[in-house]
């Protein structure tokens, strides 16, 4: 049936293909309802494309999805290495890169129907794909409900990545006019406006009606593909059932298994109810199957399920994730059992965690009672992938009940690989004494048995390295040391190359802690080697660095690192060391006096991330930067982010956390009690190696407040010294050589002189650091300085979103149509502040798209010819 009211989006699907053929991919998201017509124009688009190699993969919907199953669909299409990658089940940054490689070498159409089924690997996949696909010949097209209910995390994240990347484009299908729903009709006696009523302009709704005969009109669409099955024989409404259970295509070879034979298959065919693609048979729309499986009469389902289960086993590399889904229906347990820890251990390779925790947690639900052995290990494996979703109290207790099954099966092994684990989990989780005792239980249970290269040597290795690195932490570094000495001496004998990683990331921060840069290239060299073999322990090494830099107001070095290190914690799955290092990108931006910015990063991971230990250094910088604009909401940020602080007891996190009530108080002029403990912190803790920034930055805001204050060892070139010193001005040079705008306002403002404290205003009042104006400004009245400049009219108030004068020029040129590189090169800053800028406009528009954002603009009167009117209007 002819396609009506589609012209506009095939044209751009057939433009985005012609573009991707010429060298410039995309990724195009095709949305709306269930029945609207995605696939249909997918099909016909695909259909006409000249000399198009179109491979089509198929979310189906099954209670926890195939992990990669679009791409197995097309594997033998995408030939090797592709296909022997995913059938070796390798690791998911193998299977990106091979198919990132066939997608530039030759233009394909790249086809993933139903995304909204999809599992995590395949959204991390088309995630991977969203920032590399413009150099490639291919076009992704993907299709998805946009009615469904409760979209995954995962696919709202890739929704979001669509929105602000230029490579993407979102269409979403509305419904058809009257007039089209009438053209359909043609000379049938049904009243068009009626069926559009009843139909609402669904285009499977409305093909159904009009194909059948009668002049009554189904209710609903489930009526009316039920109408199809009236009449069916008893062999093809047993098919029809049989179908109806399964959740995608069934394919050919499984059919004699089933007992089908061609008469019931002809009987559905002539009946409108199935179809025949490249994966086997199918309905003709998944509308169609849950209409019919609705009509199955209570407890016919079980039988349908065992017949489909038996088949399925007697192929001879099933999907686990099928059999589990027909074994829960039939209700086999050992089955599941069985099927669900295999798929697991699938969708663990994958990259699918979220699926992989499902799957565990279901063989778990069914495993015998009596198998303790088999339990423990798939609570361990469990525990593992709640951890990498970053459900941490899901983990501990799963990681706790594998314990309690391993000592009841006498697994000592067993038994510390849980206490380690408990060990690292309380570490993200908040709670340092219990992450110190568990690391401390493993080392005592393993230590007496470590023969040399033996299991029980490289978990003892693990062990005391989880030991160092809790001493490097609590900026121990004689304690680090003998702990990383030790592992190492240990693990001598042992192959492990994650522990290597960890024990040379480890060696080279205490390194860098000590004052040794050099150590710094060492880490880069271990990260810059890793390639295909990258894993959590280059995550953790690149988080130490950023932070290392971060905090030694290393910045520009700092930002180049987190350019590098925060895409590759998406790409390869490690949500915690994501949320760790955009929290420290956010105390960069908040440094560099990008606040908006900063206060974009600190959102994103209190939102995203549930991992207390990501929250430190979100919450501390959106509590600064609210108090120093002089938002009320900054006491509770600044308050958690003190809590946390306190829970952690290391110094990186006591001594800023200090500084921030320090700084509260001196702005609002409202003492705060804990502070009296703060020069014994500062003498304690101020004096280990590793912390002179932070040290430094205390005993500056404590003898602003006028309290007694013994300097701890800081470096020469420091601006803490210099300003402990008595020289502000030439701290206040030194802090504009790092790029922190803040600090060198503050600096110039502890220098006294009138000249010096007027140009802090004009920096505190273009940072919108309004609260800290107005102290300064009441302190130089209250002195009898003549002459103060008054609180001028900020940029963000001249329009009603709030943006910045620098904003608002990035926001015409978005509204010209120039890319970031393209402002980049016209505003003279670089392409990733651009982006940041562009990040930012979107988030404070509450738009998703540029195009909408100029859309916004306009509507709003932020471009020049708008203003312009606007202001003639008002004078005229």
């Amino acid at each position: 049936m002819e396609l009506l009211e589609r012209d506009d989006e095939r044209r751009l699907l057939e433009r985005a293909w012609q573009e991707a053929r010429s060298g410039a991919g995309s990724i195009v998201l095709l949305a709306g309802e269930s029945g609207i017509g995605k696939t249909s124009l997918a099909r016909d688009v695909a259909a006409g494309l000249d000399a198009a190699e179109v491979l089509w993969g198929v979310c189906d919907p099954l209670g926890v999805p195939r992990p990669l199953g679009p791409l197995h669909d097309v594997a033998a299409d995408l030939g090797e290495p592709v296909a022997g990658l995913l059938h070796a089940g390798a690791p998911p940054h193998e299977i990106h890169r091979a198919l990132l490689e066939t997608l530039t070498a030759r233009p394909l159409l790249l086809v993933v129907d139903d995304l909204q089924w999809a599992d995590e690997a395949t959204v991390d996949l088309l995630r991977f794909l969203l920032r590399r696909i413009t150099g490639c010949r291919s076009l992704v097209l993907a299709t998805y409900r946009a009615d469904e209910p409760d979209a995954q995390p995962a696919l709202r994240a890739l929704l979001g990545d669509v929105a602000r990347t230029p490579a993407a484009t979102r269409v979403e299908l509305g419904p058809l006019s009257v007039d089209a729903v009438t053209a359909l009709v043609g000379e049938r006696p049904i009243d068009p406006a009626r069926l559009h009523r009843l139909t609402r302009g669904n285009s499977f709704f409305v093909t159904e009606v009009i194909s059948q005969d009668g002049d009554a009109l189904p209710v609903s669409v489930r009526d009316a593909v039920l109408a199809r099955t009236a009449g069916l024989d008893a062999d093809a409404r047993d098919l029809a059932d049989l179908l109806a259970c399964a959740p995608g295509a069934v394919p050919d070879t499984l059919l004699p298994a089933l007992g089908v034979g061609i008469g019931p298959l002809r009987t559905l065919d002539a009946a409108g109810l199935i179809a025949r693609d490249r994966r086997g048979i199918t309905y003709r729309h998944d509308i169609c199957r849950l209409a019919v499986a609705g009509a199955i009469p209570p407890g016919g389902e079980v039988d349908l399920h065992r017949r489909m289960l038996a088949a399925l086993e007697t192929l001879p590399d099933p999907d686990p994730a099928v059999l589990v889904h027909h074994a829960l229906a039939a209700g086999d347990d050992s089955r599941v059992f069985r099927h669900a820890g295999r798929a697991g251990r699938v969708a663990a390779a994958s990259g699918a965690h979220t699926e992989a925790a499902r799957f565990f947690a279901t063989a778990l639900e069914h495993a015998p009672h009596d198998a303790r052995g088999a339990r423990a290990g798939l609570c361990e494996m469990l525990a593992q992938e709640l951890y990498l979703t970053d459900r941490l109290e899901e983990a501990i207790a799963a990681c706790d009940r594998a314990i309690a099954w391993w000592e009841a099966d006498g697994d000592l092994d067993g038994v510390a690989a849980g206490h380690q684990s408990l060990a690292v989990f309380q570490w993200y989780n908040g709670d340092r004494p219990r992450a110190e005792e568990h690391a401390a239980t493993a080392v005592a249970i393993l230590a007496p048995r470590a023969d040399p290269g033996t299991r029980t040597a490289a978990l003892l290795g693990s062990a005391l390295m989880i030991q160092a690195v809790q001493a490097m932490q609590e900026s121990d570094l004689p304690t680090a040391r003998e702990r990383h000495d030790r592992a190492r001496a240990v693990a001598a004998g042992v192959v492990d190359y994650r522990l290597d990683v960890r024990l040379t990331v480890v060696d080279s921060v205490v390194a860098m802690m000590s004052g040794d840069l050099r150590a710094r290239d060492r880490i880069l060299a271990v990260l810059d080697a890793a390639g295909d073999r990258f894993c959590e322990a280059h995550s953790a090494g690149w988080s130490n660095l950023v932070n290392a830099d971060v905090e030694n107001r290393r910045l520009d070095a700092g930002e180049k690192a987190l350019d590098r290190s925060l895409p590759l914690t998406v790409q390869w799955d490690v949500p915690l060391c994501h949320g760790w290092q955009r929290g420290v990108r956010g105390r960069l931006r908040m440094l560099r006096g990008a606040w908006d910015e900063a206060l974009h990063d600190a959102a994103a991971v209190l939102t995203d991330s549930a991992a207390p230990l990501t929250h430190t250094w979100p919450s501390l910088v959106r509590g600064l930067v609210e108090l120093r604009r002089g938002d009320p909401a900054a006491d509770a940020h600044l308050e958690q982010g003190c809590d946390l602080a306190r829970r952690y007891a290391e110094p990186l996190r006591l001594l800023p956390a200090a500084s921030a009530l320090a700084e509260r108080s001196w702005i609002t002029g409202v003492p705060d009690p804990r502070l009296d403990g703060a020069a014994e912190l500062l003498a304690v803790a101020g004096s280990r190696p590793g912390v002179e920034w932070s040290a430094g930055e205390l005993a500056v805001w404590l003898r602003r407040l006028g309290r007694p204050v013994t300097p701890p060892p800081l470096p020469a070139d420091s601006p803490s010294r210099l300003l402990l010193d008595g020289d502000a001005r030439a701290a206040a040079a030194r802090w504009q050589e790092l790029g922190c705008p803040y600090d060198q306002a503050l600096a110039l403002v502890d220098t006294g002189e009138p000249a010096a404290v007027f140009a802090a205003l004009e920096v505190l009042d273009r940072l919108g650091a309004d609260a800290v104006a107005a102290k300064v400004r009441r302190d130089l009245r209250a002195r009898g300085v003549t002459g103060v400049p008054a609180r001028p009219r900020a940029a963000t108030r001249t329009n009603p979103a709030g943006l910045t004068a620098r904003q608002v020029d990035v926001l015409c040129l978005v509204a010209e149509g120039l890319t970031n590189a393209g402002i980049a090169a016209r505003l003279y800053i670089s392409e990733k502040t651009a982006d940041h800028h562009v990040s930012a406009i979107l988030t404070k528009l509450d738009v998703r798209t540029r195009r909408e954002a100029a859309v916004a603009a306009r509507t709003l009167g932020l471009l020049p010819e708008r203003r312009r009117r606007a202001r003639e209007t008002a004078a005229g």
